[in-house]
């Protein structure tokens, strides 16, 4: 397999390089530090996966995806930013890309989006816990959190308390392997539990 890391941070791009080199020896490793360089490396030799930053120096990150679907639909994506806002997520998951990993946290995460990746799995897709992970209840809050309310206003919407909802979503959270808001959003949209056209 042919891997492509795109980051305009030559620090980042060699960690990122000596992480795939131990953990995929298999793998043949190329750089870019642009989305036009990107580009020229996806034309000159086929390409399998590439890893992309969402800043990059002349080019969006979302304009180097759509790009790279129009060259080769068949390359998987995986994007690893620093940006968590649910906006993004929701923009990411439009772009139809096959994983999401946050800057934020540590590379063991990011081995085991690649491997979950290149297995055709979605990160953080279970089909067997789909319907049975949540509670009605913290579906419930989840789907509120996911539009933007707070745990104030969601205890008026429910008749609770702060702390109740609170306490619900630390259990979402750490059913769904949350590292934080975004990623919980994430993760419930990959499971499907919540649909992004329903996120604000």
């Amino acid at each position: 397999m042919k891997i492509l890391l795109v980051d305009d941070h030559d620090l980042v791009l060699k960690g990122m390089s000596a992480i795939f080199r131990e953990n995929f020896p298999e793998m043949t490793v190329t750089t870019a530090s642009s989305g036009q360089k990107a580009i020229e490396e996806i034309r000159k030799a086929d390409t399998d996966l590439t890893v992309l930053d969402l800043e990059l120096p002349d080019i969006s990150g979302f304009s180097l995806i759509r790009m790279i679907r129009q060259e080769a639909p068949a390359i998987k994506i995986i994007v690893n930013t620093v940006h968590e806002e649910i906006w993004t997520i929701r923009q990411l998951r439009q772009c139809n890309v096959d994983g999401v990993v946050f800057k934020s946290i540590d590379s063991s995460a990011l081995v085991r989006t690649v491997r979950e990746v290149i297995g055709g799995a979605r990160p953080g897709f279970n089909a067997d816990t789909k319907e049975s992970v949540l509670s009605p209840k913290e579906l419930e809050i989840l789907q509120l959190l996911a539009k933007g309310m707070n745990s104030k206003d969601i205890a008026e919407a429910m008749f609770i308390t702060v702390n109740t909802v609170e306490s619900h979503r630390s259990h979402i959270m750490r059913k769904l392997g949350a590292a934080n808001a975004a990623d919980m959003v994430m993760k419930a949209v990959t499971l499907g539990l919540i649909h992004p056209a329903g996120l604000q």
